[in-house]
């Protein structure tokens, strides 16, 4: 047990580090042109082009809504009933 919290404390804090320094960069480069061509598929070499563009940006934001109700919904409260309709759900 102890061997596994010594690996995976510091390769949480290694990946928290990689996902602030990206999102960081994704902001600090363009917001908007970031997101448009991440999540709108609209890009071009032309930096901007789609610099003032809010389609990448609303379809992140709908996307977090997205994993903020998904995060909400796996409860115990929510997932149990859901559960018991194709068996036995027993307590932990």
């Amino acid at each position: 047990m102890k061997a596994a919290r010594s690996i995976h404390f510091p390769t949480m804090i290694f990946f928290v580090i990689f996902i602030v320094t990206h999102v960081a960069l994704v902001l600090l480069t363009g917001m908007r042109r970031n997101l448009n061509a991440m999540f709108a598929a609209q890009g071009d070499v032309d930096p901007a082009t789609y610099a003032t563009d809010w389609t990448g940006t609303l379809v992140f934001l709908g996307a977090l809504a997205v994993i903020a109700l998904a995060w909400f919904a796996a409860r115990p409260m929510v997932v149990a009933p859901l559960a018991r309709l194709t068996g036995t759900v027993s307590n932990r």
